[in-house]
């Protein structure tokens, strides 16, 4: 059984230190510690751990890594830079005690959530899975997720998030991946990038640390697809409608409990599998598991199974039966963050429903940079398109898709969600259909809060 001690920390991190302790758990937060835990104090633009050495110490932690040589009479390892340190040790247990385990990284501008964590309900029926908590997909949140994953992890599903270029690069080197995901390229913390093409070259970076014979999986329907493809010399699997890709959707149908697909895989075997849930969107993170699943080399005969198994993650395009105020209402939780791809995907799931009222209560998109007016403006089509009754609109953003809405569309408009949640009972009817979508820093999530989730 590995133990993290003095020793191996100071192979892993280069640092110099006696504290003599071992079987430690790694904590990066006080708040959080437990008596025997290794504090790894990181200093941050707003916070320096150093400032909380005692207070880890006072609550039971054995020993801990610091910048700072002046801890004398404290166990402490001294190193260079905290943060390195902690990726450091995450890449040092990757390789030397998650040695069985297959590493799949995952990014993309939209879905990589929800792929990521169907991969997970999937891979968990062929052994031991493992994968990051919540959105903790960055410099601090993965490497914390590899060192929480049991020695007897077969497979470690690592979601890769970055605002900007460089962030990727330094994951994908930590994690040293046998198969990298790409799910797409689109206008996702545009304000960061000069181009598209600049956040296509940027999510390549996750190609960095993947093995000599790994593979990259790509969407082919995504624009980007010969410009990723272009940049890349090791095996591609690509899924999507195209005929040409390797995990083909041949059909999808839609019925009262979710979506049917057809799937020829890249043996021209036909695979027909069910999803629970509503929003041909999420198609895509299906083709992108089976292609994985396949890759594996895996059986495929638990898939259909564990896919109809699959529950979409809280505040990604859930749909709930929920009630507010006594009246009955379909509820699609779409909260937990916005983007002008997957907005136009939560409304065109919202537009599935015709024989109801459709209402849209739409937050501010942000990180969208000088064209953020611009992508808000456009909504208006799929508004119009997919029939939505009435929008109600949060943020400085949405105020330009108000003033343009048709009058008989037209609902308020809200400086921000807490307006917008002390007037619900102006806004829902009895039999609506509710869609709640926005980027997290509008907090729509709490306007979700306000409705009583039924299932």
């Amino acid at each position: 059984m590995f133990e993290w001690n003095t020793n191996n920390i100071i192979d892993a991190t280069g640092g110099r230190g006696k504290s003599g302790c071992h079987n430690l758990n790694i904590s990066t937060d006080t708040r959080n510690i437990k008596k025997g835990d290794l504090f790894i104090a990181l200093k941050g633009k707003n916070f320096d751990g150093h400032d909380f050495l005692h207070e880890a110490f006072l609550k039971g932690a054995a020993a801990a890594v610091v910048s700072e040589d002046k801890y004398r009479n404290l166990p402490v390892i001294v190193v260079q830079d905290t943060l390195k340190a902690l990726h450091d040790m995450a890449s040092y247990y990757i390789r030397n005690v998650l040695v069985n385990a297959e590493v799949i990284a995952i990014t993309g501008s939209v879905g990589k959530t929800t792929t990521k964590d169907m991969l997970h309900t999937v891979l968990s029926q062929y052994g031991v899975s493992h994968v990051n908590d919540g959105n903790l997909n960055n410099n601090i949140g993965l490497p914390l997720t590899i060192l929480k994953a049991p020695e007897n992890c077969r497979y470690l599903i690592l979601e890769m998030g970055m605002n900007k270029a460089g962030e990727i690069k330094e994951l994908s080197k930590i994690s040293n991946p046998n198969i990298a995901v790409i799910t797409n390229i689109e206008p996702v913390h545009v304000e960061n990038f000069s181009s598209l093409f600049d956040i296509a070259q940027a999510k390549l970076e996750i190609l960095y640390g993947v093995k000599n014979n790994g593979t990259l999986i790509l969407n082919k329907d995504n624009k980007y697809y010969d410009y990723l493809l272009s940049h890349v010399d090791r095996d591609v699997v690509s899924f999507g409608r195209s005929e040409s890709a390797t995990v083909c959707l041949l059909n999808v149908i839609k019925n009262d409990k979710g979506l049917n697909l057809k799937i020829r895989l890249n043996n021209n075997q036909i695979m027909n599998c069910n999803l629970c849930v509503q929003g041909k969107h999420f198609v895509y993170s299906v083709l992108a598991v089976v292609a994985v699943i396949q890759n594996l080399g895996l059986n495929l005969s638990k898939l259909p199974l564990a896919l109809e198994n699959f529950n979409i993650t809280k505040g990604r395009g859930s749909v709930h039966k929920a009630k507010y105020n006594g009246k009955c209402i379909h509820l699609i939780d779409d909260s937990y963050n916005a983007s002008p791809a997957s907005m136009k995907a939560a409304i065109r799931t919202l537009g599935i429903y015709s024989n109801r009222r459709k209402v849209a209560l739409l937050g501010d998109m942000l990180e969208l940079g000088n064209k953020s007016i611009t992508f808000h403006m456009k909504l208006l089509d799929s508004i119009v398109k997919y029939d939505v009754d009435k929008v109600y609109t949060v943020g400085k953003f949405m105020l330009k898709l108000h003033r343009l809405l048709p009058g008989n569309i037209k609902g308020t408009h809200f400086n921000d969600s807490n307006q917008l949640k002390s007037n619900l009972a102006n806004i829902v009817q009895n039999n609506d259909v509710v869609l709640v979508k926005g980027s997290r820093g509008v907090k729509m999530d709490f306007i979700v809060q306000g409705f009583i989730i039924e299932y």
